[in-house]
């Protein structure tokens, strides 16, 4: 009789060893999945917003963050032809569209007019292109930077 009770209870310890080596990374994938979809939810959560409008001749462009998480953003001007000899008046400030960065992609040119931290509040630029008597289509885009 005392044997049988000696046997169980190595089985019953046996059985909750197992249970909890089994349970141990068990307990840390769910913890990741879990910091992961929330971290995801967050992010989608908090993104920022570009506000367009075109009046008085030129583009407002505004970049919006309504929440008080500091993200990182840049600003493109998306060409349908190359620009590099056009010029371009920022916030009253004139500049030649070669001197921004610019990357060639499949069917057009991504010119990088500004990279910048906002934090809570909203961040206006008033453009004027110079593209009288052109043939090209333009649209701004706002990409969100995240370093890790």
């Amino acid at each position: 009789m005392v044997n049988k009770l000696i046997r169980r209870r190595k089985i019953e310890i046996i059985l909750v060893l197992l249970f909890v080596i089994i349970s141990i990374p068990l307990w840390q994938y769910l913890e990741k999945e879990l910091n992961a979809r929330l971290t995801n939810a967050l992010e989608k959560e908090t993104k920022l917003e570009l506000a367009l409008n075109h009046v008085g001749g030129y583009d407002n462009v505004i970049v919006n963050n309504a929440y008080t998480v500091d993200k990182k953003y840049e600003l493109l001007l998306i060409t349908n032809k190359n620009c590099n000899d056009l010029t371009i008046t920022m916030n009253q400030s004139k500049y030649l569209l070669a001197n921004f960065f610019k990357e060639k992609g499949e069917n057009n040119y991504v010119y990088t007019l500004a990279i910048d931290d906002i934090k809570g509040s909203r961040k206006g630029y008033k453009i004027i292109l110079n593209l009288e008597n052109k043939d090209i289509s333009y649209y701004y885009k706002l990409e969100e930077l995240t370093y890790f």
